[in-house]
């Protein structure tokens, strides 16, 4: 878990981004404790890649940059856009667990770099490619895909074949691949999922980005659209992933957000079963009930995988078992558990996942019970389709992920790691 302490910035009146403007911060300490390491950090720390070549063209702004075990807010400059890239004015940037693991550098991209892959705000400037948006428009911010390969033209944009370099490659190819530095000249890694969002402006790809039409107050809201919320309703409502008919049986393994998108989805599909699973207390005694309506709920705190995988086979309408079992946490005792809970022909999607764990179930038992387990990669969501369809759900009153929001302001990082660290908070948005 991550702590950070820092002071305040100063800013002053600024102007148009699309001017240049640039913001001016105060010198920043920032405590950070990962695991039991603690180290002290103050601005001006040096890092690698010194002296690089001077932006001809830039924008000064401020940024949450993770330097190894450390994280602060402070001031960085951006490249201006070009070609398919775009200055996105920030009104909200959510936090979502894969920040954390990024800035412990557990995650593909590495420390020193801008965090931030889930929030929304309006369009400042685009470069000379861009086509799908102009200065003004509201965008929610998601993952980038390249739509010129196989992947992307058959409309699975989350298995593109440029994933990898375009989300967690950290810039570009032209000025030696950087795109954003800090306030000594160091390069730092950006566009982290194509955007790089926790930040006031960020330089985004356009195809981050996802064009709506609501007030600020809706579109702060919609910022933690871009990926947990996304990758859990997509699990249950994408036609190639699981769609469950009605009457069938569901359980979700796991209470955050992710979990709870899943479940908010699958209330939809009229379940004959539905049932959340998580072994902590405090965290489903706080999920509101509108979200839980029309649920069973299952505290599995000390049992073993067997005994919750019986429990769950008696909550069905057969005694048999599920026929859905999605895996929202992704650790090896949680994934046996839903592969011993299915009924025959059951299905168990795996939405979370820790780099180590293992798929434990035995083979024999997916031959005669003719099972099915397989991963999703954001819900297998095309975001410009998916995420409009979750806020018309919403709209409707049918899809209320905003009862599991809480709103921080974008300088209490601390305070929303704090809360959620303690079991007070689901989703933690940071708001401008």
């Amino acid at each position: 878990m991550l702590y950070f302490m820092f002071q305040p910035p100063v800013l002053p009146t600024a102007s148009s981004v699309t001017k240049m403007t640039t913001y001016v911060a105060r010198p920043i300490v920032a405590v950070a404790r990962i695991g039991k390491e603690l180290s002290l950090v103050e601005s001006g720390a040096r890092l690698e890649s010194r002296n690089l070549k001077k932006f001809e063209m830039s924008i000064h702004t401020e940024a949450y940059v993770a330097r190894n075990d450390s994280l602060k807010l402070e001031e960085v400059e951006y490249l201006e856009p070009e070609g398919n890239e775009l200055l996105v004015d920030i009104v909200a940037a959510s936090l979502c667990h894969s920040d954390v693991k990024a800035a412990q550098g557990s995650f593909h991209m590495k420390p020193p770099m801008i965090l931030g892959h889930e929030a929304a705000g309006y369009v400042k400037a685009v470069g000379k490619a861009v086509s799908y948006v102009k200065p003004g428009d509201a965008v929610v911010l998601a993952y980038a895909h390249c739509g010129q390969c196989r992947r992307c033209l058959s409309g699975r944009q989350p298995y593109c074949e440029n994933m990898f370099g375009l989300n967690f490659g950290g810039g570009r190819g032209s000025h030696g691949g950087v795109v954003v530095r800090d306030a000594d000249g160091d390069r730092l890694n950006g566009m982290f999922f194509g955007q790089s969002s926790m930040s006031r402006v960020a330089l985004v790809r356009e195809s981050s980005c996802v064009k709506v039409e609501c007030s600020r107050e809706e579109l702060q809201k919609f910022a933690s659209l871009g990926c947990g919320v996304q990758t859990g309703a997509g699990a249950i409502l994408t036609r190639n992933v699981t769609k469950p008919a009605a009457g069938s049986s569901i359980v979700i393994f796991g209470g955050g957000a992710v979990g709870l998108a899943a479940l908010s989805a699958a209330k939809l599909t009229n379940p004959a079963c539905l049932v959340l699973v998580d072994n902590s207390s405090a965290k489903l005694e706080m999920i509101p009930k509108e979200i839980l309506q029309g649920a069973q709920v299952m505290n599995t705190t000390g049992k073993s995988p067997e005994v919750i995988a019986a429990d769950l086979k008696r909550l069905t309408p057969t005694g048999q078992g599920m026929d859905y079992a999605i895996d929202g946490v992704g650790n090896e005792s949680v994934v046996l558990a839903a592969h011993l809970c299915l009924d025959k022909l059951g299905t168990m999607l795996i939405v979370g996942g820790s780099p180590t764990a293992k798929l434990s179930p035995k083979i024999e038992g997916h031959l005669v019970g003719g099972l099915t387990t397989r991963g999703t990669h954001q819900g297998d969501s095309v975001s410009r389709v998916m995420i409009p369809h979750l806020i018309n759900l919403w709209r409707a009153g049918k899809f209320p992920f905003d009862q599991f929001l809480t709103a921080f302001k974008f300088e209490e990082l601390q305070k929303a790691l704090d809360e959620t660290h303690a079991g007070r908070v689901i989703k933690p948005i940071l708001v401008l």
